[in-house]
C-alpha cells in the first residue's frame, strides 16, 4: 500500500516548530529484556501496526484507519535509526524490547510533516500508530559486489586490453561506450590497470571479491 511505502521515506519537508511532542505508550509485553532483544538504532525490525489518525489530530478524520500489517498477514521489515522510516517511528521504537506493544502517538513534525502521504493522511495529522515488536535481527547482509575487473581480464594479466572492454560489452550485446578507453586508460598505455580501472573490481587484480 502507499502509506508503507511512505513508511520507507523519512519526510524530506520541513513542518513548523510545535509545543507537540513524540509519545510511547507500552500496554503489553516485556519491559525489561537484555540489550539484544531491545530495540536500537541500526537493529534489522519485524513489525506489526496499525496506523490510525489519532483522536488529538488537528487535521484528518479522527480515528480513521490508513494502513495496517496485520490485515495483511505480512510484518513490516526495516533497519531502525537510519531514516528508512519517519522519525517517530526511528526514535520512538528504540528501547521497546521484542515482543513490546505500544501505541505511539506521532506528531506531524515526527511523521509527514505539512505534506502528508496519499489520500489519507492530511497535512499537519497526528499519527497513532499500534505496533508490535515482532522481531530483532542484524541487518542482512547485501551481496558480494562483482569483481568485474576479473570478469572482463580474461587472459589474465592485470590489466585490461580494449579487445577485452569490447569483448565484454560484445557479450551483453551492447557496443562499448564511445570515450570509454580514454576516460579509464588515465596514463595513455593502450590499457586499464586494476588502480585506473572505475568500477567494481574487488580487492585487488586478481584477488577475492568485496
Amino acid at each position: 500500500m502507499r502509506t508503507t511505502a511512505a513508511l520507507l521515506i523519512a519526510c524530506a519537508f520541513g513542518a513548523t516548530a510545535s509545543a507537540a511532542e513524540l509519545q510511547v505508550n507500552q500496554y503489553e509485553g516485556p519491559t525489561e529484556c537484555d540489550d539484544a532483544d531491545k530495540v536500537k538504532k541500526g537493529d534489522y525490525l519485524s513489525m506489526h501496526y496499525t496506523g490510525t489518525i489519532d483522536e488529538s489530530s488537528p487535521a484528518g478524520e479522527k480515528g480513521e484507519k490508513f494502513d495496517s500489517s496485520r490485515d495483511r498477514g505480512q510484518t513490516f521489515d526495516f533497519t531502525c535509526g537510519v531514516g528508512q522510516v519517519i522519525k517517530g517511528w526511528d526514535e520512538g521504537l528504540q528501547g521497546l524490547c521484542k515482543g513490546a506493544k505500544a501505541k505511539l502517538i506521532v506528531p506531524s513534525e515526527f511523521g509527514y510533516g505539512e505534506v502528508g502521504a496519499g489520500d489519507k493522511i492530511p497535512g499537519g495529522a497526528t499519527l497513532n500508530f499500534d505496533v508490535e515488536v515482532v522481531d530483532i535481527t542484524d541487518p542482512p547482509a547485501r551481496p558480494p559486489t562483482p569483481n568485474v575487473f576479473k570478469m572482463i581480464d580474461t587472459d589474465e594479466d592485470n590489466k585490461l586490453s580494449v579487445e577485452e572492454i569490447e569483448a565484454y560489452f560484445k557479450g551483453m550485446d551492447k557496443e562499448m561506450p564511445e570515450g570509454l578507453m580514454e576516460s579509464e586508460d588515465k596514463d595513455s598505455d593502450g590499457f586499464v590497470s586494476w588502480e585506473e580501472f572505475s568500477g567494481p573490481k574487488g580487492d585487488g587484480p586478481g584477488g577475492d571479491e568485496l
